[in-house]
Parts: C-alpha cells; sequence; structure tokens
C-alpha cells in the first residue's frame, strides 16, 4: 500500500470525530483520502468523501485539515 493511502487511513481514525455526516445521505462513515498532483510539482493532495457509492465529497486540497473545513462547511 502506498505511503499516502495509509496516511489517509490513518487521517481518517485520527479527525473522525470532526467530520460531520453526509448531507445528503446522513451516512457517518466519512474518509479522508489522498490523491497526486503532477502540475506544478508532484506532491500529495487531500480530499473528505462518503462512503456511500457515488454520494458526496469535496474537491482536493494541499492541507488535510483545509479538506475537512471544506466538508463541514458544505454539510
Amino acid at each position: 500500500m502506498s505511503i499516502r493511502f495509509q496516511k489517509a487511513i490513518e487521517y481518517t481514525q485520527k479527525y473522525k470525530h470532526q467530520l460531520k455526516p453526509c448531507k445528503y445521505c446522513r451516512n457517518t462513515d466519512i474518509r479522508i483520502t489522498s490523491d497526486r498532483t503532477i502540475f506544478p510539482t508532484p506532491k500529495n493532495v487531500w480530499g473528505v468523501v462518503c462512503s456511500t457509492k457515488n454520494c458526496h465529497c469535496t474537491g482536493v486540497y494541499s492541507r488535510v485539515k483545509d479538506a475537512i473545513k471544506a466538508w463541514n462547511k458544505i454539510n
């Protein structure tokens, strides 16, 4: 497993008490995810998603706390 995926799991556990339920399906199984950008330089980016398939998510952010803040603002 890639380090960034492992970090996403760790961040989900660390911040799960701060994540609001999904505003659409009220699911409380909310996860922090990681992606990798290539422009302008390769780096990890973070998002928050509802675990219900095709439900709701944030965009990607360079900081985990910014992704959490965006999720909570829209939920």
